[in-house]
């Protein structure tokens, strides 16, 4: 290759840099930007859609303001938009960059039949036009199955509801609010159980003890006065054993002692 001719290639390549691949930032084709239902399907229903577009009669600042009908950069929406024209390359389809203010290549949508053509002639070329009715039939099909799904358990839940007699959804709306605390219930008064009963336990043996303790005093006092009782202490009982005939004088004081501590024994 001599010099003349990378000369020619190079100035080749920087007067058409503008149209190939991504065109320039337009600010000014935002506001022209419009999501449509679908673009011309031939060059006789562009030219119509451009016609009432206008572009050529607004004002901007773009290097050219031309008609075109492009996917969107998610490949769900065809845009009508004023834009300078870029070339497409690689087999895929045009799209309008919102971000970018721009026309440029979508490389995540293929296009077979597309060769490297200018973005304003996108009419030629429908499959990235079905691309998007595809997108939008799948999306539609799924949102209609999730409403359905959701559709049927609503009347699942409704016709249960409905099934149930009023003592039925009462105790079933009990049973759902309160079983999750039906076992710190149980737990709770098994507790209170415990604590009660080792309480009433210690109560009875530290009563039992006190009596016992009386008890031994009273016999020892008895005992001590045995010795030294008079023969004109009443009688209070005679014990026949055999032949045997013991006699027991008490006083009565500490016969009345006896007897209240005995009463306390059994009240208890």
């Amino acid at each position: 290759m001599d010099v003349y001719t990378l000369v020619f290639v190079c100035t080749t390549y920087l007067s058409f840099s503008k149209i190939l691949g991504d065109s320039p930032k337009c600010d000014d084709s935002a506001e022209t930007a419009k999501i449509v239902k679908s673009c011309p399907q031939n060059n006789n229903e562009w030219n119509k859609a451009a016609k009432i577009k206008g572009c050529e009669k607004m004002s901007h600042s773009c290097s050219s303001f031309v008609y075109h009908c492009v996917i969107n950069a998610w490949g769900n929406e065809t845009i009508e938009v004023c834009a300078p024209p870029v070339m497409i390359v690689g087999n895929v389809c045009a799209e309008y960059n919102y971000g970018g203010g721009r026309i440029q290549r979508n490389g995540n949508v293929n296009c077979e039949e597309c060769p490297s053509y200018f973005s304003n002639e996108s009419y030629k070329y429908q499959e990235c036009y079905e691309y998007v009715k595809n997108v939008k039939t799948s999306q539609t099909t799924q949102l209609t199955t999730e409403s359905k799904d959701k559709e049927s358990t609503t009347q699942g839940m409704i016709y249960l509801s409905s099934s149930l007699t009023p003592n039925e959804e009462s105790a079933r709306l009990y049973q759902d609010t309160d079983t999750p605390k039906t076992s710190s219930h149980i737990i709770i008064i098994v507790i209170c159980v415990v604590v009660g009963l080792a309480a009433i336990a210690v109560v009875f043996t530290v009563k039992q003890r006190s009596l016992t303790g009386k008890l031994f005093a009273c016999f020892k006092i008895l005992q001590n006065e045995d010795l030294n009782a008079q023969p004109s202490e009443i009688v209070i009982e005679s014990v026949e054993e055999g032949l045997e005939v013991k006699t027991v004088l008490l006083d009565k004081r500490t016969h009345t002692f006896i007897q209240d501590t005995f009463r306390e024994l059994n009240e208890s």
